[in-house]
């Protein structure tokens, strides 16, 4: 057999036993006999050359090819399903279904503005809109759960088959509340600051790690968060209420949340955040998504920061 050509029914065979991690419950899924997908799980072994999974008595656990063929294989399902909606939306004219994957400053500027004006423009168009931080949305954008994030630009070496365009670009600041007792102060010392008290989202989050490192760089320890959340508004909410530090976008101090809070001048601490479309490799979108990825990026033309 042909070496390097992979039979796409069987690709899918793959990526749904990859994701299950049981074949008997893949096959009932897949609506399949067990006896079948395991036959074309062999098959497809044998067009790649090596085993892709091992069986045990739990299930099955991938090869390291396997693991690497799964990531592959997930883009490759995900983009054949943007493709049959594409054709779809194409051949019938409706408005199409849109997911899409928006990080915390995203659901308050930009996104709804550009939102409300395509609903507007196109009533008949279905728009879902997932929040969270950067680390979850990657994974589900992975996947093919969604068409497209809005979110921090991924670091280097960590896009996987991800593409990113640039939107936004904005500072990460300490901030505080207005009598915070750091606050109206200059320059800061590092040392000072990272003493205190924090309120921060969870480690695996680009502001922390980011945070994290500078502080590492400077040779001191990262602060010791007291209060963690997945949630922007309460990191902003609680800052507001108590002498707590949050590490968050200077943008975020013109939202309603925001307008009890300033900047605390800790300039060691700065550092540059990129924000803007991420999307799937070969960046193929829906013309329902880029009809609302477009209206997006005009928003971000006439106001490059978030």
């Amino acid at each position: 057999m042909n070496r390097g050509i992979f039979d796409l029914r069987l690709l899918g065979y793959f990526h749904r036993t990859a994701q299950t991690g049981n074949i008997t419950r893949a096959a009932a899924e897949l609506n399949v006999a067990q006896p079948t997908l395991s036959k074309a799980l062999k098959l497809l072994e044998d067009q790649v050359g090596t085993p892709l999974l091992e069986r045990h008595a739990h299930g099955i656990s991938l090869t390291p090819i396997g693991a690497r063929l799964a990531e592959h294989a997930a883009v490759v399902v995900a983009q054949v399903s943007d493709a049959a909606a594409e054709m779809a939306q194409l051949q019938t004219g409706q408005g199409g279904h849109v997911h899409i994957g928006a990080g915390p400053s995203w659901v308050r500027r930009m996104l709804p503005e550009a939102i409300s004006r395509i609903t507007v423009q196109r009533p008949d168009m279905m728009i879902e809109v997932h929040t969270g931080f950067d680390e979850s949305l990657l994974v589900r954008l992975a996947k093919g759960a969604l068409d497209f994030v809005v979110a921090e630009r991924p670091l280097e070496g960590e896009s996987g088959n991800l593409e990113f365009r640039l939107l936004t670009s904005d500072d990460l600041i300490v901030v505080g509340r207005a009598n915070h007792p750091l606050a109206g102060r200059r320059s800061v010392p590092t040392l000072e600051a990272l003493a205190l008290a924090w309120a921060l989202p969870p480690g695996d989050t680009l502001a922390r790690r980011k945070l994290d490192g500078r502080a590492i760089s400077l040779g001191h320890s990262p602060p010791q968060a007291n209060v963690v959340s997945t949630s922007l508004t309460f990191l902003l909410t609680h800052a507001s209420l108590t002498d707590t530090l949050i590490y968050t976008t200077r943008s975020q101090l013109l939202t309603p949340e925001g307008a009890k809070l300033v900047e605390i001048d800790v300039p060691e601490l700065v550092t540059n955040r990129q924000a803007g479309l991420i999307f799937r490799s070969p960046g193929l979108l829906t013309p329902a998504a880029r009809v609302i990825a477009d209206a997006l990026i005009e928003e971000c033309t006439a106001d490059p920061y978030n």
